[in-house]
């Protein structure tokens, strides 16, 4: 179907009643539907915009459907809240994002229509169109570039007003925070070869890599394979050359996937939609084409004033004219058929403003065209004229009247990937263009994407850089020097697409960054005040660093600074290219969560007893079962259980095990006997604390260790490590974690429960505190610990996770007649806080060592050797700094919030921060607020000492508090 067959809607054919009013500029064929539409025409569909209900073809997206319904306005700017329209219509431009029921930022020209949706524009107060922020165009001699920098530092006092001001005004979208958050996924995979880039280079080089045994996995961010072609109006060519890869059963194509950046070794990220695939490839093909780029112009923002390819884009795609009548600004053949494309659809083609000289156009389009249309020869615009959307365009001192401004003076080669996986640009003088120079091993490029424009020209080099690859990956031999000599020979010539006239003077506001409403003028202001340096000046400015990244403005940008700094384009050279290169969301990057939660054996006897479960490290475990206090109370008072089967359990065994643990932990354990059990904390090479737990000496030759819930995977892989290191003589480690599961029995009924349960005699004499020994309980063979982080009378029973619900039920059956409770986590975290013991990870941090961390006691400074014994005994030397102390509040119901400030004045009055709160909680058993703290050594070190916490604005006294809370001798313990 040629586009001469397209006509106007409202010139050629009677409307259809549903389409009449809202798709004026929808063109219709003459025999059904043209080639390489992506719509349905036979059907329709509703949706509202800003209120306002519009009809759209499945397959329209939201902009071609309002530019079908003659809406010119989408969205408003960042800064001056100018209105602004459609601009590139490849989602390459921040001018379409809209806002699609709870979801903000979604571009218009990428996403498609659905029965129903609701599109409500952004950044724009109280409507579209009366925005009450575009008053800010008024004061724009008061906001140059770093405006905030300057203006906001004074009176410091006012900064909390500026700032709210300010966050009120940034942003563009409205976050629902009860909004859904979305089903999100990942999927891996595995490629010979990677292509980036569907057009016609794309395809050959997938095709070539494919003939020789390669596995390829083809990526396109549209939803058709062909490129270029598909818009340009080519598209039998880009059907055949789709058709070309379906003999290839090793090429996997994934269309509507954009490819985010690129990671060392060829690990690739892309995005469909809401899947992030993560994918590794032996080799790369980039032919990601080229971003057509803007002319910078007065008003040159205005809705109506659009790219070539985006105005071919909505022609051939979805049958859509942009305007009534247009002018054509360009300064390559592109433009000229856009111009006929334009001309051919029925559009009133106003003027064909030419750049180059007639003797430098070779296209014929411009002989047939200049025949009807006025051509200005030497020409270019300087200015759109019109209040809200486009009027005019002034050309050679008058205005022309028009509806559409069409720009499409030059192209800015995609090289993202390229440069992220280190290759390397260099400006072309000859073509404009900033064109690659330098690739790594194992990337090629072919295409637009090197600035190759020529189809056939496209094809032979996508050929070439498909069997590199290939070869690459270890399939086929690779090009030979004559065949690549014999390739850059018949390589046609291609004259400069790309003007090097970026900017055109004038009197009004001419936008070089359309993200960040950044003009010509701000860039001048920018260099002027020594920002000069290409990557000093984006930072300063904020050029490129919107939603756009630089696609619409950087070969622009590039230009004028080396202009006012009087010096060249390559000298100047590029900003850094950094992943991802498009806008994604969040939800596509953390993605499902790949780590299934884990359960302990007794998990649904949870869940029927009403616990509310919380995570814990990559398990769930129960926080309380409806009321934490009367659960201390349960284990003070009577007995309680609880379900600790996360904690990490490894075996060790051999001759060589103590000597391991001497070394990997800060105390001693030569000298452990057989059936004791000790308590140890392990640091790294720094001094820092890693975990703590405890160590069971079973037998000569094996040992029995736990790990923190958190930490049990960490620690698992850090012994391994220091295995491999050659530490630990004959020593094999095993994860028991999930073969284990533990509950721990404790209160001061706990050794009656017990006692029930197994023929083992359990009594103090028998079983004394922190001993192990394996017995029976309920029938199944157990390994009992007598150990006490909860401060009771405990035992912490370890059985096979085969049979851990019938003993969970066997003790909660035991304990009837003695009031047992099953308690959580809350109440176990009030029970620990009352004893002072701490919790690794929330009582300490990633600098936090045992001297500081009130595990001093442990530290054994007289042993060989062990992991950070050298920073030790330099903080030993020095004394710590600060350390970590219990703390009680003046008012005893008042509980400070973890992560609170503790501070101090200075000499000047001024407060300061000496430290934070990490745990806090009321104790029932006390009656009163506890928790601890980090503060200064020296105030550490007096009992009773007074400091202050700021506290909801307020400042609140507390003393501290040294050893345990309760039963400091640790009497219960032991009873």
């Amino acid at each position: 179907m040629k586009v001469e067959q397209l006509k106007l809607q409202t010139q050629r054919v009677a409307p259809s009643p549903l389409l009449q009013d809202n798709t004026p500029n929808r063109l219709l064929s003459n025999d059904g539907k043209p080639s390489g539409e992506l719509i349905d025409r036979s059907r329709t569909v509703r949706f509202s915009f800003d209120g306002r209900e519009y009809a759209a073809h499945p397959g329209d997206t939201i902009a071609s459907a309002l530019a079908a319904a003659g809406v010119k306005v989408l969205s408003r700017s960042f800064k001056y809240h100018r209105p602004r329209g459609l601009l590139c219509c490849a989602g390459h431009c921040p001018n379409c994002m809209v806002q699609v029921g709870d979801e903000p930022n979604v571009r218009a020209c990428r996403t498609p229509v659905q029965d129903g949706m609701d599109v409500r524009p952004q950044n724009a107060w109280p409507s579209l169109e009366r925005d009450v922020m575009s008053l800010t165009q008024l004061g724009d001699r008061f906001l140059p570039p770093g405006f905030y920098y300057k203006t906001f530092i004074r009176p410091r006092f006012l900064w909390p007003v500026y700032e709210h001001t300010l966050r009120l005004a940034a942003g563009l979208g409205i976050v629902n925070r009860d909004s859904h958050a979305g089903d999100f996924g990942k999927q891996f995979l595995h490629a010979d070869v990677a292509v980036i880039g569907g057009g016609p280079a794309g395809i050959s080089a997938a095709r070539a890599a494919a003939e020789r045994g390669a596995r390829v996995s083809l990526f396109d961010e549209n939803s058709k394979l062909g490129g270029h072609q598909r818009f340009n109006g080519d598209h039998s060519s880009a059907d055949g050359f789709a058709l070309m890869l379906g003999a290839h059963s090793n090429i996997n194509v994934l269309t509507d996937t954009t490819v985010l950046g690129w990671y060392d070794d060829n690990w690739l990220a892309a995005v469909r939609d809401s899947r992030l695939f993560k994918i590794r490839a032996r080799s790369l093909v980039v032919a990601t084409g080229a971003y057509e780029m803007p002319l910078v112009f007065d008003n040159n923002d205005l809705p109506g004033v659009m790219l070539g390819s985006a105005v071919q884009r909505l022609l051939h795609l979805y049958g859509v004219v942009s305007g009534k009548r247009t002018v054509t600004v360009t300064a390559n053949d592109d433009g000229w058929q856009v111009a006929a494309d334009l001309y051919h659809a029925g559009v009133e083609i106003a003027a064909v403003v030419e750049e180059r000289q007639r003797v430098h156009c070779s296209s014929p389009l411009a002989t047939e065209l200049s025949r009807d249309v006025p051509v200005y020869w030497g020409h270019t615009i300087r200015a759109a004229r019109g209040n809200g959307a486009v009027r005019g365009a002034v050309v050679d001192g008058r205005t022309i009247d028009c509806d559409l401004i069409v720009v499409s003076v030059g192209w800015t080669p995609a090289t993202d990937l390229i440069h992220q996986a280190g290759g390397k640009s260099a400006y072309n003088i000859a073509r404009g263009e900033i064109l690659p120079s330098m690739f790594p091993p194992g990337v090629y490029a072919a295409g637009r994407a090197v600035g190759t424009h020529d189809v056939r020209a496209q094809m032979s080099e996508g050929q070439f850089a498909g069997r590199n690859a290939a070869s690459f990956a270890g399939f086929g031999d690779a090009p030979t020097q004559a065949e690549l000599a014999s390739l850059a020979q018949q390589k046609p010539f291609e004259s400069p697409r790309t003007s090097t006239r970026v900017q055109v003077a004038g009197s009004q506001k001419r936008f070089l960054c359309y993200c960040e409403d950044v003009t010509d003028h701000d860039l001048e202001i920018s260099v002027a005040e020594g920002y000069d340096n290409i990557e000093l000046l984006k930072r300063y400015s904020t050029i490129s660093m919107g939603p756009c990244q630089g696609k619409m403005c950087a070969l622009n940008t590039i230009h004028l600074c080396a202009r006012a700094n009087h010096t060249t384009v390559r000298e100047t050279g590029t900003t850094t290219a950094r992943p991802p290169i498009i806008p994604v969301k969040l939800g596509a990057l953390a993605g499902q969560n790949l780590e299934p939660v884990q359960l302990t054996s007794v998990h649904e006897w949870h869940r029927a007893h009403g616990a509310k479960m919380m995570v814990a490290g990559l398990w769930l475990r129960p926080e309380h079962y409806g009321d934490a206090t009367a659960e201390v109370k349960a284990v003070r008072e009577r007995v309680g259980l609880i379900d600790v089967s996360t904690l990490g359990k490894f075996k060790l065994t051999g001759p060589g095990v103590p000597n391991l643990l001497e070394r990997i932990y800060i105390n001693q354990w030569r000298k452990l006997g057989v059936g004791r059990v000790r308590y140890g904390a392990m640091c790294n090479d720094e001094g820092v604390v890693l975990d703590d737990g405890v160590c069971a000496h079973l037998d000569a030759q094996e040992w029995y260790m736990t790990a923190t819930s958190s930490g049990a995977n960490a620690i698992f892989e850090w012994i391994q490590w220091w295995l491999q290191s050659g530490w630990g003589d004959g020593v094999h480690l095993t994860n028991l974690t999930e073969v284990f599961s533990a509950f721990n029995l404790a209160g001061p009924h706990a050794r009656a429960v017990l006692q029930k349960l197994t023929t083992f005699d359990v009594s103090n004499d028998a079983f004394p505190y922190m001993h192990i020994r394996l017995a029976q309980v309920a029938g199944v063979p157990c390994r009992l610990m007598r150990i006490g982080f909860t401060g009771e009378l405990s035992y912490e029973i370890h059985v096979p996770s085969g049979y851990g619900l019938h003993v969970w039920e066997a003790l909660m059956d035991a304990g009837n007649d003695f009031g047992i409770a099953p308690f959580g986590v809350e109440a176990q975290r009030v029970l620990r806080l009352e004893k002072a013991h701490i919790i690794v990870g929330q009582d300490t941090d990633a600098i936090s060592d045992p001297l500081s961390a009130d595990l001093g006691w442990a530290v054994k400074m007289d042993k060989a050797d062990f992991l950070g014994k050298r920073s030790l005994a330099r903080i030993s030397a020095e004394g710590p700094k600060q350390r970590l102390v219990g703390f009680k509040m003046t008012r005893r119901d008042l509980v400070p919030d973890e992560g609170l400030q503790i501070v101090a004045p200075k000499s000047d009055g001024k407060l300061q921060i000496i430290g934070h709160i990490t745990s806090s909680r009321f104790s029932p058993t006390l009656g009163e607020a506890i928790g601890l703290c980090w503060v200064p050594a020296e105030l550490a070190a007096k009992q009773g000492a007074p400091f202050t916490i700021r506290m909801n604005g307020k400042l609140e006294k507390a003393r501290v508090h040294h050893g345990a809370f309760y039963d400091p001798e640790g009497e219960r313990l032991r009873m």
